[in-house]
């Protein structure tokens, strides 16, 4: 089966068998990211993670740690294949991988600047328009399926370094959810305002699973903006500090996942654009 890959970048998912699909993309180093498997033994000689997020949430959080960790030394071309049942976490560890390998990009970029090899005004500007300004707006986009959900917005308010990082998560959400290209992968940020939708047409027990989806799908995205933040502001330093760390040093980003979404399971209502208790 052939592996579905995000468009203009080394990343790709499938699931096993995988040996059949990695022999038709190209022969680079490849790095393998099992999530709800072991690696097979055609690919034993593969190097090989272990990152076990969860179905519908995005835990345990170390796994975008060890997606950084298996990263931090490699070339452009490293490919990544992320070896999972279920394209939900798989779509995940590859819009983490997209964004470490872009924020390592922005890092090349800038370090020929210093190195003489490139004007700093040309690269600056390079950088800004690629991985810096805002996506444009597509027929039909609303704020809700911009990401600006309420939770997020207050996240950007208290920390507004968090908009860089949300501008190249969202790239890198689109391309990693893209059809054709992306063989029909989820968009990890639409999808939540889809699941609102559903939720509101549906009763019962329908809706109460609904609603989990939904909360389970806002707090994805609220990580992966997060991470993204943490891979701007980090890269610079290859990743010195961890994510971990990173979320540690902000405490106040824990509160509001718990208090702006967790808290909303053991109520019967909830909207994407209510205020939300941050």
């Amino acid at each position: 089966m052939d592996l579905r890959k995000v468009p203009g970048c080394h990343v790709y998912a499938g699931t096993a068998p995988l040996a059949a699909g990695i022999a038709k993309i190209p022969k680079e180093r490849n790095l393998l990211f099992n999530i709800d498997a072991e690696t097979e033994d055609a690919l034993k000689d593969v190097s090989s993670f272990k990152v076990p997020f969860d179905k519908e949430r995005p835990l345990p959080l170390e796994c975008f740690d060890t997606i950084v960790k298996a990263l931090v030394e490699e070339e452009d071309k490293t490919q990544c294949i992320f070896n999972g049942k279920d394209e939900i976490p798989a779509s995940v560890g590859m819009v983490a991988a997209c964004v470490v390998k872009s924020s390592q990009t922005i890092n090349r970029m800038r370090a020929l600047v210093e190195e003489g090899i490139t004007e700093k005004d040309w690269t600056e500007a390079i950088v800004k328009k690629t991985f810096e300004e805002a996506n444009p707006d597509k027929p039909n986009d609303t704020p809700l399926t911009k990401g600006e959900f309420d939770i997020v917005k207050a996240l950007i308010a208290k920390y507004p370094e968090v908009q860089n990082g949300k501008i190249l998560v969202d790239k890198m959400v689109d391309l990693a959810g893209a059809a054709p290209e992306g063989a029909g992968g989820t968009n990890l940020r639409t999808c939540v305002v889809e699941l609102q939708t559903k939720m509101d047409t549906a009763s019962g027990d329908e809706q109460v699973v609904l609603k989990r989806q939904l909360l389970n799908g806002l707090e994805r995205y609220f990580y992966l903006v997060c991470f993204g933040a943490y891979c701007r502001m980090e890269g610079p330093t290859n990743f010195k500090n961890t994510f971990a760390s990173w979320l540690a040093e902000r405490a106040p980003i824990a509160d509001m996942v718990e208090n702006g979404i967790r808290v909303w399971e053991q109520m019967t209502f909830f909207s994407l654009s209510m205020t939300l208790p941050a």
